[in-house]
C-alpha cells in the first residue's frame, strides 16, 4: 500500500471514531476558508513537488543522450560492474562492455 493512501486511510478512521463522541459543530465561514486555505496550500505543495520531480526526470534525460567519449563509457561500464549495479548500456557502446567485463572480472578477483 503507497504511504499516501495508508496515512489517508489513517487520519479517516481516527477521525471516524471521534465522531460519536464530538458534539456537533457549527460551521462558521472562517473555519470554512480554514479548509480552502488548507486545501490550497496542499495543492500548492503537491504540484511544486510534480515539477520537481519532472525536471529532475528532463535533466537526467538530457544527460543520458549526451554523447561522451569512449573512455567515459569504459569508466562508467567499469563503475558499474565494480559498484554490483546492473548492465545499463542505454548508448549501446563497444566501451562500455568492455569496461562492465572488465569490472566483473576484477570484482570477482581475475
Amino acid at each position: 500500500m503507497k504511504p499516501l493512501i495508508a496515512v489517508g486511510l489513517s487520519m479517516f478512521t481516527a477521525i471516524a471514531s471521534l465522531a460519536p463522541t464530538a458534539n456537533i459543530a457549527q460551521a462558521s465561514f472562517g473555519n470554512f476558508m480554514l479548509g480552502v486555505g488548507t486545501a490550497a496550500g496542499t495543492s500548492a505543495v503537491i504540484n511544486s513537488n510534480r515539477r520537481a520531480t519532472e525536471a529532475e526526470q528532463r535533466a537526467t534525460e538530457a544527460e543520458r543522450r549526451q554523447t561522451v567519449s569512449s573512455e567515459e563509457e569504459f569508466f562508467r561500464g567499469l563503475q558499474d560492474a565494480l559498484n554490483g549495479l546492473p548492465y545499463d548500456n542505454f548508448r549501446a557502446t563497444t566501451y562500455y562492455d568492455e569496461g562492465f567485463q572488465e569490472g566483473v572480472l576484477r570484482r570477482q578477483g581475475l
